[in-house]
């Protein structure tokens, strides 16, 4: 009952007082007596002895208890095994649900805790003979035979795998054995491919032969996995049957693309947790990121949710990554986002601002070539005209669009993110439609901008133009805009050099976006 109450009083004291200064570890150390006492059904006294024998306690989460208790219970243990086995705490459940496989195909009787925590023990050190005197195996079990059973397509023909008395071999080299020659069957694995294979994946070696069977079986017959892609990259081996299937009848579909054909492309796919791909979707769900992008990076899939998420929040508060949200290659500059944040920090540092996403999330001699090229210049303009159309909601033609700006002389060299500044600005006073008529305007810096519009608001400044009789209630929205840009060239003869600021350092203004993007990155990258 102290527990009990001790538990809801520092649940109810952390979400409704924040101004209390509570020890967490004294809480975290509650809870977990709490949940020993509530799982285990022991008092306070003989929880706080097995944290003592098992350190691992101390740390161990609700989740990750009661999946172990759930683990054992499968196995036909109660979790009452937790206390006269505490051991069984620092081995994870999937590890003794191999373990207990194993050695059931192996044969062994009655098998306990015990057994589970020295296997290493006895299927390494003792030889097969052994385990028949100490009645672990029944002394007229054929091991080769039963092991052999649990390969669909082994050969009847094929029944001997060691020459001379099976008895003084360990069950370790007899198993290896089969799985070596039921790969050499299967895939066609050479002995160097397959020692290879050990040395990379070493955790093959104790993995059940039935597991083994169907995963491959899966792969082949309804992933249709091809036989030379299996081989190289033999971690498939690892895949879990009941997860792969979890992924072709409920995950089914990414951005609208089977996933069977997606593992064919993307092998890693194939070892992603079912409940972690479901998150990641709901995930890209919530930020609204599109199928399409989705299509173009499968690899995002392979990130935990939580990353995905954190990455995502980020980018969402630096302008340089906010600008392509909505671009189809976004996901690519979340997946690589280390690199993509440490290309911009260091292309910043060179003051070059004109990057696009193929620069920052591309291939490193693209990018190379890009850092070592004199000037500022976007290296094509696919990236300017997708950002140019999201920001008019794709109200006009791409092509429209290319075609007005590609008579500025100066349309790529300008950064995607002033651009973007001036037209958010633009349409809290214009239509989209107005700004597309004079989409050359988002070229030029918005104090500029901003200080024309304001003279031609101004009779007193008019007077100052030769447009004193002009009735500016009489223009439209876009021949004010047209109007605006007229001014803005005039001064500089119509040569396309009105996008410059005066002074060499760009103006403030610029110079304030340029600090808030350096910060959103290095805030990114300390992340």
């Amino acid at each position: 009952m102290f527990l009990r109450q001790s538990y809801t009083l520092s649940r109810f004291i952390l979400s409704k007082n924040h101004n209390y200064r509570i020890n967490m570890s004294t809480i975290t150390e509650n809870n977990i007596l709490y949940l020993l006492c509530k799982h285990l059904d022991i008092d306070e006294c003989e929880a706080k002895l097995l944290q003592l024998k098992q350190p691992v306690l101390k740390q161990i989460s609700e989740k990750e208890f009661i999946t172990l208790t759930e683990t054992l219970k499968d196995l036909g243990f109660t979790a009452q095994t937790l206390i006269s086995n505490p051991a069984l705490f620092g081995v994870l459940p999937v590890t003794l649900k191999y373990r207990f496989k194993v050695f059931e195909e192996c044969g062994l009787r009655n098998i306990t805790p015990g057994y589970l925590l020295r296997y290493l023990y006895i299927v390494k050190q003792k030889t097969i003979g052994q385990l028949r005197r100490d009645n672990y195996i029944s002394n007229y079990l054929n091991i080769e035979n039963r092991l052999a059973s649990y390969m669909t397509q082994w050969p009847t023909s094929l029944t001997t795998l060691i020459y001379g008395d099976v008895n003084n071999v360990s069950l370790y080299s007899l198993r290896l054995k089969i799985i070596q020659r039921y790969l050499e069957l299967i895939l066609d694995l050479s002995n160097d491919e397959f020692y290879r294979g050990l040395k990379t994946y070493p955790t093959i070696k104790h993995r059940p032969l039935e597991i083994i069977n169907e995963t491959l079986n899966i792969l082949q017959t309804q992933i249709m996995m091809p036989t030379f892609k299996i081989k190289s990259n033999l971690y498939l081996i690892h895949a879990d049957p009941e997860n792969l299937k979890n992924l072709i009848y409920n995950f089914r579909f990414i951005g609208g693309i089977d996933i069977k054909e997606i593992i064919r492309s993307h092998p890693k796919i194939a070892m992603k947790n079912f409940s972690n791909m479901v998150e990641i979707r709901k995930v890209l769900q919530e930020f609204n990121v599109s199928n399409e992008a989705q299509i173009r990076c499968f690899e995002i899939y392979t990130l935990s949710p939580e990353t995905i998420r954190t990455r995502l929040e980020n980018a969402k508060k630096t302008p340089e990554f906010i600008t392509y949200f909505n671009h189809p290659r976004f996901l690519k500059m979340i997946h690589h986002n280390k690199k993509t944040t440490k290309r911009l920090m260091n292309l910043y540092d060179q003051n070059k601002k004109c990057v696009s996403l193929n620069i920052l999330s591309g291939s490193f001699s693209k990018y190379e070539t890009f850092e070592k090229m004199h000037g500022d210049r976007l290296g094509k303009a696919k990236d300017l005209i997708f950002c140019i159309c999201e920001i008019l909601q794709n109200t006009s033609p791409a092509s429209d669009i290319r075609k007005t700006l590609k008579r500025h002389p100066f349309w790529l060299n300008i950064p995607l993110v002033q651009i973007k500044y001036v037209a958010e600005q633009l349409l809290k006073k214009f239509s989209p439609k107005d700004v597309f008529e004079n989409c050359s305007i988002l070229l030029y810096p918005w104090n500029k901008i901003r200080d024309t519009m304001n003279i031609l608001c101004h009779k007193e400044s008019l007077l100052l133009h030769p447009f004193e009789h002009l009735d500016m209630s009489k223009l439209s929205d876009t021949q004010k805009l047209s109007l605006v840009l007229y001014l803005l060239e005039k001064k500089h003869y119509f040569t396309g050099n009105g996008v410059w600021t005066e002074d060499k350092n760009k103006n403030a203004e610029q110079t304030i976006q340029t600090k808030d993007i350096t910060k959103s990155v290095l805030k990114i990258v300390q992340n």
